[in-house]
This record gives structure tokens, C-alpha cells and sequence, in this order.
């Protein structure tokens, strides 16, 4: 039969994965010659075989992509029959078209790991051992398309060792263009301010260190940790001073399974994220009388456990057992991804006793991502290292490619193109200067690297935020999204909902389209447009960062607003302010709600960290055996139906007065939020028929009050949606305001 010959064009998650030696060995293996090549962030084949041989060829490719992977078309197009008599893997080129797929930094694959232990092995015991299915890939990338010259491994020679492996035709590391040895590739260092030491001695006098109570920088794949013994207490306070975090638990690197079983429940949902390729933090429910130093996870319930996903945390793991691992960075800051300022903090400060670094350098910074398994699915608190930058695929498409600004806390920015949206790695707040320089490095960084040039901006309608300030200044006139509105549009993006849905919005702070403070919001959406049909009282509260941290403002405010005064000298300057209306807003913030609800209790008065008063009230109220009923009526006001907060106080403190125990009133109290919520949306379905309800903000990652919400939901017939795919804090703000940008667009609707 005579040969045939085709264009095979590769669309999908096929650099950095080692597709271009898969493809290499099929065809080998079937006697298909031709050629294989990159093609920016394509693959694209020439294969010359009988054509029932290229049909299997082609269903081959689909069906056996390696790990890591993902085939999302295959285009075919006939050729003039070649004269090709082997197979090979060419030179890379530059192309045009759709943006590419990158994949995210990829865990230590399991044959790595058997070599890094192997005693016979020429990697054992090397820190950076990889190969075409594992290793870092988006953090080393310069440019595409995925090869050697493009990665910051271009600075280190392969020995010929190396050199005969890479062009080997059967070797797992054909074309590993992270390919390294002890011989050729980024050498282990360890300084502390007496010593300087390399490879082996590094290590161990690194995991000496570790086991004496010391406390260590270590360079990973997206930047810095910050490590230490889970054990020792003293390490565990130093470690915070440190990095100025007062209280919020750190997360611990187990070296396997096991060890987290030994210390956590884990079901099998989250055994498969905990061991998934991103390998992220999973926040964990702790085993009774398993815990660490008081000062590595504090009174939390949980643990946010990692397994190592480099070789350099596998050896420390395996020789030192579960390991602080927290990023990088004084408390606020962006994660140090570059050697010489963590050399200047080892100089600057006695906490740090050494710098575990090597020479490879880091371009893109990526924390641990954070997530846990809610219902049986994931849920996101921070995406970042082992998703981004993965896009997010949506089932409409843009016209004009654009960048969507997120917000100015948790920030994340997007980059939206056809139906894509690629969101960034995760930036912190951006009144951080250094935070903020970073976002916009990463912006233009991204824009490069995927070839998007965005020829609009959408961002938050907040007038003060900084990343809808940058976003004016390059792309001018912008459109502006309600914060909420982007928080309820993110779940409708992830599901492909264009309404009518009723978003429920439940955080912090917003900036609300009437000038005042949203944050318990119910809103109705339909397609790009809103209209607020519910929300907690909007109650004269003070305004600025530190009254947001202090419970006991908000406490003041909503006591003043039930009547509940006379509380002697401990609210009178907050209520004198109140009173005369002294540096005041009027807010509907369901998180400042929490907060008064937590140091009305006595649970926790001061957030010294993002969400610490509200994390502590859910952690009462697992705690409860019952939950003290508790009213939370609601009542029409302005065309409204409005949730009367100040009945829900007074039922509290006739709860406290009647001998309800803390625990039973934080349960009854998150009851009481959830069945409000079912009040509002049973009246609003009478009113327009949707049965559609999204759930989202940050409050929504308390997972008492979303599964009791939800619940009550479902029994009453609703169809209840929340975010899976990123977070349903401000993470996800971006993905919202592309959803909302496109259906704009698709109703040539300029106002969104």
C-alpha cells in the first residue's frame, strides 16, 4: 500500500511534558517517519506511514498522552508523500496563533524518586534530579517555545553523560531540557554566617541545623521557604518573629501518606489532592492529641499539610520528618525568590541561621497553593504553584483579547483571550509596594511569555484601588465591575452561567454602587447586569484598615445599632465617634459581622491576621454539640429585603444571658446566616422565579456556614452553585470580571 503523508498539529497542554519524545517513540515504534517539533506552544508532526498507520498513530496520541498533559484538538492536513526514513526531533520555531498552554511546575515524578534513593544511581542524592515528566517549568521559563535556550538551566553545559541521554532514543530523558547531574548541573549551597558549604556537606549540615532547632532558608521551585522543626517551640517563636506573623498557623511538609495520617484524618478525596501533581497545602482536620510545638499550628483544629514536590524537600523530609515549610517572605511581603536579599536578611538578622540556595534561577514566583475538600470537591484558598498558569477554559469566547485587574487583597490578575482566561500566581495586598511592583512585572512578564496583547482593562469599581489605578493608566477609559457582582460572576463563570442566578456575597469589604461599604450582599444577575435585591443592614460602622481588625469596633457599632449601650468605659470613644458620625461608613460587611459576633463571645477580639476572629467563631461552632437557636428575621426597606442584624445581636445576649455557652451560640449563629440566606432567596423566587443560586466571597470559606447553607438550600428545591476552580475570596475576583466583560460584549453592551 502506498504511504501517506499528513500535517499533525498538536493543540492542548503539550510543552514541558515531554510530549515531543512521546511522540518520538510512537512513531518509532510503528515505523512512522517524519519529524516532530515545537512550534511555539504547539507541537506540530510530519509523518510519512500507510494510511491505517497513521490512523492508529493519530488515536495513539490521544490516548496515551503523557502524565501532565492534555490534548485539546488535533488538526490534520494532507501532505505530498515525503521521503523521510527515520524519525526525529528538530529544531523549535516561533508561531502565531492562540495563545499556548504552559504547564505549571511539575512534583518529583516516581522514577526520579527511586534514582534519587538508589545508591547505584549517578543522581543519587542529587537535589535537582529530573526528567521529561517532572521538574520546574513555569517558574524557570524565559520564552517559548519550551527548550533548553529558554530556561534558566541555559547557563549550566550538559556533561557528556547528560548530552547522550538527551538525544538517546529510548532514555526517560530524551529532550529533558531540565536535564542535570551532580557533574553538570545547579550545585547545593549552604551559608550560614560562619560557614559556606556545598553539595553533600550542605545537606548535611543542613538537616543538622534542622534537627538542632534552627531555623533555615530553602530555595524550592517558585522561591523561598522559611523551615524549621514542627516540634520546637523555640523555633516555632523565633520563626514568627521572624517573619512578623503573630499567630496564623504555618503549614507542615510531611515526607509521605502515613505521616499525615498519623497526625490528620484523611479521606480519600483528600489523600488525591494532598497527592495530586500540584501538590498544594490541604488544610486538614488534626487527630485528637496529635499536634505540634503550640507555636507551629497554635489552637487551630486543623494542620495545612504539603508532601514535598522537589528532590531537595524529599531528602530533607525523609532525614528530618515533618518540617515547617512556610514561604519565604516577611509577613505582607512577596515571597524572595532571588539569593542575594536572602543572603542580606541572613546577614541583617540573628533568627536566620542559614540559607539552604542553589543556582538555578527562579523567574516567575509561586507560593504553595492552599485548598480543602468541601462536599467531596476542591476548594480553593490560594491557586497558585501547581495550577497557574494553567487557564481557566470558558464556554464563550472574547472578541478583543483584555486583562482583568482582580482586586487589591489576595490579588490575581487575568489575562483573557478567545475562551481562555490565564490567571496569575497569587500577589498578597497590594499597599504593599513590592507587592505591587510585582503585579505589574507579572503583568507585563505574562503578556510576553503568552503573547496576549490586551487591548482593553477591566477592573473593580473601587476609585482607590491600585490595580484598577494601573489598569486606567495603560489601557485608559476601563470598565469597572462591582466587587460583589465579580465575586457572584465568578461561580456563573466557572459553571457557564449566564442567569437570571441569585449571587450571594458574603466577605469583608466592597465598594458598594452607592457609595457606602457592600459585603452581605443577595443580587440578581442576569447576563452582564445586577440589581441588589438583599443585604444585611447597612449600619454606621468606623471605617479604615485597623477598625477592620478590631472586633471590638465592630462589636461597639452593632451594639449602639441593637441598643444594647451602656457597656461601661470599653466602647464609649467608639460609640462617642459613632455617635457623631467621627470618621464613619456605613456598612453591610457580613465579615464585620463575624467579627462582632466572635468578641461578642469572648472568642476573639483582635484579627491579628486576615479572618483570625471569624476562623476562630467556625472553630467554636465545630466544637458545639447543639446549636442555640437564634433569630435572624428579615424586613423590606428602600425595595429591599434586608436581614435585621440588630435582632440577631439582642437574640445573642439573650442567649449569653440565659447560660448558652459560646460554642452552642457560634453554631446557632452561623445557622442563623445560612437560614436568613434561605429566607431572602425563598422570597425572591416568589418574586422572579429563579431557582438559581450562586454562592461566593470570602465568608463562603467557612465550611460550616457554606455546607449548612447549601443543605437548607437543596432541601427547598434551589440549585445551589460555589466556586471550585478559584477561590471564593478576592483570588477569584478576576475570573469574574472576564465572565462579565464577555457577556458585555456578546449584548455589545459597553456598561457592565
Amino acid at each position: 500500500m502506498a504511504a501517506a503523508a499528513e500535517r499533525i498539529t498538536v493543540y492542548g497542554m503539550v510543552q514541558g511534558i515531554g510530549f515531543r519524545p512521546f511522540v518520538a517513540r510512537l512513531a518509532e515504534e510503528m515505523g512512522v517517519a517524519g519529524t516532530v517539533r515545537n512550534s511555539g506552544g504547539i507541537v506540530t508532526i510530519q509523518a510519512t506511514a500507510e494510511q491505517a498507520v497513521l490512523e492508529r498513530f493519530v488515536e495513539r496520541l490521544e490516548g496515551e498522552c503523557p502524565s501532565g498533559g492534555r490534548i485539546d484538538r488535533i488538526q490534520r492536513e494532507p501532505l505530498p508523500p515525503g521521503r523521510d526514513s527515520g524519525f526525529a526531533i528538530v529544531e523549535s520555531e516561533p508561531a502565531a496563533g492562540e495563545p499556548p498552554l504552559i504547564p505549571p511546575d511539575l512534583p518529583t515524578c516516581p522514577r526520579c524518586a527511586r534514582e534519587l534513593r538508589d545508591r547505584g544511581n549517578r543522581r543519587y542524592r542529587y537535589p535537582f534530579i529530573s526528567c521529561v515528566a517532572c521538574g520546574p517549568r513555569y517558574s524557570i521559563l524565559k520564552a517559548l517555545p519550551y527548550d533548553r535556550c529558554n530556561i534558566t538551566m541555559d547557563v549550566f553545559p550538559m556533561c557528556g553523560d547528560c548530552e547522550r541521554e538527551y538525544t538517546a532514543k529510548q532514555d526517560v530523558r530524551r529532550h529533558a531540557q531540565t536535564i542535570a547531574c551532580h557533574s553538570c548541573g545547579p550545585v547545593l549551597t549552604l551559608d550560614t554566617r560562619a560557614e559556606h558549604l556545598t553539595r553533600e556537606a550542605a545537606l548535611q549540615r543542613g538537616v543538622e541545623l534542622l534537627k538542632g532547632g534552627k531555623i533555615l532558608a530553602v530555595k524550592d521551585i517558585g522561591g523561598y521557604h522559611l523551615a524549621c522543626d514542627p516540634n520546637c517551640e523555640e523555633a516555632n517563636r523565633r520563626l514568627r518573629q521572624l517573619k512578623g506573623r503573630e499567630k496564623k498557623p504555618f503549614a507542615v511538609l510531611f515526607p509521605d501518606v502515613e505521616a499525615v495520617r498519623r497526625y490528620c484524618y484523611l479521606s480519600g478525596e483528600e489523600e488525591r489532592l494532598l497527592t495530586s501533581p500540584a501538590r498544594p497545602i490541604v488544610l486538614l482536620r488534626k487527630r485528637p492529641g496529635m499536634d505540634f510545638a503550640p507555636s507551629c499550628c497554635g489552637s487551630s483544629l486543623e494542620i495545612g499539610a504539603m508532601l514535598p514536590c522537589n528532590p531537595l524537600q524529599i531528602l530533607l523530609a525523609e532525614e528530618c520528618g515533618p518540617l515547617v515549610m512556610t514561604s519565604g517572605n516577611r509577613s505582607g511581603a512577596p515571597m524572595v525568590i532571588a539569593d542575594e536579599p536572602m543572603l542580606n536578611w541572613l546577614r541583617e538578622s540573628d533568627l536566620l541561621d542559614g540559607v539552604l540556595s542553589h543556582g538555578r534561577e527562579i523567574l516567575t514566583p509561586l507560593d504553595d497553593s492552599v485548598a480543602r475538600i468541601v462536599e467531596g470537591e476542591t476548594q480553593f484558598f490560594r491557586r497558585a504553584r501547581g495550577y497557574v498558569p494553567e487557564p481557566i477554559s470558558l464556554p464563550r469566547a472574547t472578541k478583543t483579547p483584555f486583562f482583568a485587574a482582580g482586586g487589591d487583597l489576595k490579588a490575581c490578575f487575568g489575562l483573557v483571550s478567545g475562551s481562555r482566561v490565564y490567571l496569575s500566581q497569587h500577589f498578597g495586598d497590594l499597599e504593599e509596594l513590592d507587592a505591587f511592583q510585582s503585579y505589574q512585572a507579572a503583568a507585563e512578564r505574562m503578556e510576553e511569555l503568552f503573547q496576549i496583547k490586551p487591548e482593553l482593562g477591566v477592573c473593580d469599581k473601587h476609585p482607590g484601588y491600585f490595580s484598577g489605578n494601573y489598569t486606567h493608566r495603560r489601557y485608559g477609559d476601563c470598565a469597572a465591575v462591582q466587587h460583589h457582582h465579580a465575586h457572584v460572576a465568578s461561580v456563573m463563570a466557572e459553571y457557564g452561567l449566564t442567569g437570571p442566578v441569585l449571587g450571594v456575597a458574603f466577605d469583608g469589604t466592597g465598594y458598594g454602587t452607592d457609595g457606602t461599604v457592600w459585603g452581605g450582599e443577595f443580587l440578581l444577575c442576569t447576563g452582564p447586569n445586577l440589581v441588589r435585591v438583599g443585604h444585611i443592614a447597612a449600619i454606621p460602622m468606623l471605617s479604615g484598615d485597623e477598625s477592620a481588625r478590631n472586633a471590638d469596633a465592630s462589636l461597639a457599632a452593632y451594639l449602639l445599632h441593637a441598643g444594647l449601650t451602656g457597656e461601661g468605659t470599653r466602647f464609649q470613644t467608639v460609640e462617642a465617634a459613632l455617635r457623631l458620625g467621627v470618621n464613619t461608613v456605613r456598612s453591610s460587611s457580613m465579615g464585620r459581622l463575624f467579627d462582632a459576633a466572635s468578641a461578642l463571645l469572648d472568642i476573639c477580639h483582635y484579627n491579628s491576621y486576615e479572618g483570625e476572629c471569624a476562623i476562630l467563631l467556625e472553630q467554636a461552632a465545630a466544637q458545639a454539640e447543639s446549636a442555640w437557636p437564634l433569630s435572624f428575621p428579615v424586613k423590606e426597606q428602600d425595595g429591599c429585603l434586608v436581614g435585621d442584624s440588630a435582632a440577631l445581636i439582642r437574640s445573642m445576649r439573650e442567649g449569653q444571658e440565659r447560660g448558652a455557652s459560646p460554642a452552642s451560640l457560634a453554631l446557632g449563629f452561623h445557622h442563623a446566616v445560612a437560614e436568613l440566606t434561605l429566607a431572602i432567596c425563598r422570597r425572591q423566587r416568589t418574586a422572579s422565579g429563579v431557582e438559581q443560586v450562586a454562592l461566593s466571597g470570602g465568608t463562603f470559606q467557612n465550611r460550616i456556614l457554606l455546607e449548612h447553607t447549601a443543605a437548607l438550600l437543596r432541601a427547598d428545591g434551589f440549585t445551589v452553585y460555589y466556586n471550585r476552580q478559584v477561590p471564593p475570596g478576592d483570588g477569584g475576583l478576576a475570573l469574574g470580571q472576564a465572565w462579565l466583560t464577555i457577556l458585555a460584549e456578546k449584548n455589545d453592551d459597553k456598561a457592565i
